[in-house]
């Protein structure tokens, strides 16, 4: 039973190992199902934590979020979370206007089917500009 436990712990270190190594993949997803509801995946290719996320004036996302609807943070990328967007539609119109917050900086983030569209959009992306 030692010599399992081992030799998998062993073998677990040298995936982990190999796949540090890869270069981050692009996640692909189809979300049509979340269209028309109010939550919307974030998908954050940032290197740091989202500690927040917010939309103008508003805290979407974080400690204290708007009506503690997404009192949570997003860990370092790549990674996924689903953000309840509700009373955000019409919200967040204007470029740039949508930031997460990490640690390292403020970045901008895309929706998927335009910007203020909250109710038809699945996907919220942020990535690291070059």
């Amino acid at each position: 039973m030692r010599k399992l436990l081992l030799g998998t712990i062993a073998a677990a270190t040298v995936i982990t190992g190999a796949l540090a190594q890869t270069p981050p993949q692009k996640i692909k997803t189809r979300l049509d199902h979340l269209a028309g509801t109010p939550f919307v995946m974030v998908v954050s290719y940032l290197p740091s934590e989202i500690t927040s996320i917010t939309c103008d004036t508003w805290t979407m996302l974080g400690i204290n979020s708007w009506n503690h609807q997404n009192d949570f943070t997003i860990p370092a990328g790549p990674a996924v979370a689903v953000l309840n967007a509700a009373k955000f539609n019409g919200y967040c119109k204007g470029a740039d206007s949508i930031k997460a917050h990490t640690d390292d900086g403020d970045f901008s983030g895309v929706l998927d089917r335009g910007p203020g569209n909250w109710e038809a959009s699945t996907k919220l992306t942020f990535q690291a500009k070059p």
